[in-house]
């Protein structure tokens, strides 16, 4: 969905308004995020700062000023509540810098996003037809980084179900997208 089409739901409805953004942005704001904490922080705090980045950016959205397209926002929002983050840990791991934290990606790099982003949404859409558990077990495994313990822990499973279950659910996708097996 287009920034324009996306800010007019977030101020008709901002609860599906939000929720299109979280499904829009998500893959976007988890790895900027993850990409800042992951050394310094356990998967379930990358998860919290996740959430804070949307839920700064809903609470500021009034200020947003449509001259900046969305990912760059959410961008610079998601590196500095990591930083934020990151700072409220012990100093185990050097902060970014300033210059990384507004470093944003020229329109070559934005475009080949948009492509990633389109498969990404056809991938999700697959995962989701797979059905519990094995969407949450790809979920968690591959978008969320989480280990086959801590998900065969949550999930009531063995571990080496869990690890069965998410191999057969990949041949399933790469069978879908025509990868090879």
């Amino acid at each position: 969905m287009k920034d324009e089409k996306l800010l007019d739901l977030l101020r008709s409805d901002p609860d599906s308004g939000i929720d299109r953004l979280i499904r829009q942005y998500s893959g976007l704001v988890f790895s900027v995020v993850r990409a800042r904490l992951s050394e310094i922080c356990d998967s379930s705090e990358v998860e919290d700062c996740v959430t804070d980045v949307f839920l700064n950016f809903y609470n500021s959205s009034g200020t947003f000023e449509p001259n900046v397209s969305l990912k760059n926002y959410l961008t610079v929002i998601a590196r500095n509540t990591a930083c934020k983050y990151a700072r409220r840990r012990p100093a185990q791991a050097p902060l970014p810098t300033e210059e990384l934290m507004f470093d944003i990606p020229d329109e070559s790099d934005m475009a080949e996003e948009a492509v990633k982003n389109g498969l990404l949404e056809s991938i999700l859409r697959e995962i989701r037809k797979m059905g519990r558990p094995d969407s949450d077990i790809l979920i968690k495994k591959y978008y969320l980084g989480q280990s086959s313990k801590a998900i065969a822990s949550e999930l009531g499973m063995s571990v080496s179900n869990v690890d069965t279950r998410a191999h057969r659910a990949i041949e399933k996708l790469k069978h879908k997208f025509g990868g090879k097996s």
